[in-house]
């Protein structure tokens, strides 16, 4: 599509607020729709109970009944894909009354519900192709770009539909934001930041911008600046902010780089995991913190028996659904010493892997299998194990989603497990990756004292 063609598109009251066809004509339901998607964007407000505002007024509004699918799916939890799915058959029953837009975002989500992830973002980014401004499946593949570990999309689908956007288009600061996190994980740094700056300049509080900032400054090991930076800005991203907690959590790595685990439990307690979490995100960064400590030989109490304990209840709902939260669960029920859950989760995994298709048993397959034996056998002190476990994995972890930060908790077990087996010269050798990486990094210069002997 030509852009200025695009651009010089009439407006109707069948257009949302970029100009993008929809079949919707109640203005109501339209508005809702639009409070709903900041909502999704933000991370501020509820916008499931919003689009469902939109729904109860129009029914038959097939936008409305895809957002609400998009919306569940993103939770990665699998105890949200029956209702998700059952949005999306209401979008199909609309399908004789939706525009082509809407048919292609139809076939997108319903490829989503059924767990082809790979397929779904390859239909949005097909339709992206007329629709450049849809800010909803931009959000929604972006998102699923992070689950699936595609760091190449990540970046370059927003940055395919950039021309079309612009700072007088509504959500721009958000797209932008999308963008410096696809910058970050394509280890284009100094592009990042400067583009996560520009959002940060349009909205101070896009929450994924100083996010993304955030990720630089972990990843080049800018500590005490990364403490700077969270802290000054909190009044922008933590309040009402469902996505506030895993900024907390980046900045409790960063006081645990600095070796200030009297911090790090404070944030743990007070904001990371102030109370059992009711959503697997949260839980999953609450884990991995404790695995954090754990390595470092801080005393957590009864800190990881909580967690584990929640893993538990969500096990027979949730494994074999993402190998990213199994591989959490797994980490936990180490912790705790669940011997009965580790089992189970094992041979939940190994059925994913042999009775099930889609993106999942690729990802348990590859990666999440392999890597919560190795969890496993660090549990119970088999650390040559664990090492020959992570070794061949660890390159390809990416496969099973995360950032590069969360997956540093990958590089951090393989040199523990080398100290603990003696293998001094290859804890040196990865270790001298993080510290040429991170030539700041305080960690780094901790492990390199324990392994040189």
């Amino acid at each position: 599509m030509n852009m200025e063609a695009f651009n010089r598109k009439p407006r109707s009251e069948s257009q949302d607020a970029r100009g993008v066809p929809v079949s919707c004509s109640q203005q109501a339901a339209l508005d809702l729709f639009e409070t709903a998607l900041v909502q999704y964007q933000t991370y501020v407000g509820d916008p499931l109970a919003t689009i469902d505002d939109a729904l109860r007024q129009a029914p038959d509004f097939i936008l409305g009944h895809l957002l609400r699918a998009a919306l569940l799916m993103t939770t990665s939890e699998k105890r949200f894909a029956i209702e998700a799915r059952a949005s999306v058959d209401q979008a199909k029953a609309l399908l004789s009354s939706a525009n082509p837009r809407e048919r292609a975002l139809t076939h997108a989500a319903a490829e989503l519900v059924e767990g082809d992830w790979n397929a779904s973002c390859a239909a949005f980014d097909a339709m992206l192709v007329d629709y450049p401004r849809d800010a909803f499946a931009i959000q929604t593949a972006h998102l699923m770009d992070f689950y699936r570990g595609d760091s190449l999309n990540l970046r370059n689908r927003v940055t395919r539909v950039l021309p079309y956007w612009s700072a007088d288009v509504p959500g721009y600061s958000y797209i932008l934001g999308m963008q410096a996190f696809g910058l970050e994980e394509c280890n284009q740094y100094p592009e990042a930041e400067e583009t996560g700056r520009r959002a940060l300049d349009l909205e101070p509080k896009d929450a994924w911008a100083v996010h993304a900032v955030t990720h630089v400054m972990e990843m080049q090991g800018r500590i005490d600046e990364g403490v700077q930076w969270l802290e000054s800005r909190v009044d922008d991203w933590a309040p009402n902010n469902s996505f506030a907690f895993h900024n907390w959590w980046h900045l409790a790595l960063f006081y645990l780089d600095l070796g200030m685990f009297h911090k790090v439990l404070s944030l743990y307690d007070s904001q990371i995991h102030p109370a059992p979490p009711a959503f697997t995100l949260q839980l999953v960064d609450a884990t991995s913190l404790l695995w954090r400590l754990n390595l470092e030989g801080a005393e957590t109490g009864k800190r990881k028996d909580v967690v584990a304990e929640n893993w538990a209840k969500r096990l027979d709902t949730e494994r074999g659904f993402y190998a990213f939260n199994d591989f959490h669960a797994m980490m936990a029920f180490v912790l705790a010493n669940r011997e009965k859950e580790a089992d189970e989760l094992i041979w939940g995994m190994e059925a994913t892997v042999k009775e099930n298709s889609g993106t999942n048993a690729m990802m348990t397959r590859d990666v999440g299998l392999p890597l919560c034996r190795a969890m496993r056998a660090f549990g119970q002190e088999r650390y040559e194990d664990v090492v020959s476990l992570i070794g061949p994995v660890r390159d390809i972890a990416y496969r099973f989603g995360g950032s590069h930060a969360q997956r540093d908790v990958l590089t951090l077990t393989l040199i523990e497990g080398a100290i603990r087996s003696g293998q001094y010269k290859l804890a040196q050798h990865y270790i001298a990756e993080r510290t040429i990486l991170r030539p700041r990094g305080h960690w780094g210069l901790r492990l390199l004292r324990r392994a040189s002997r």
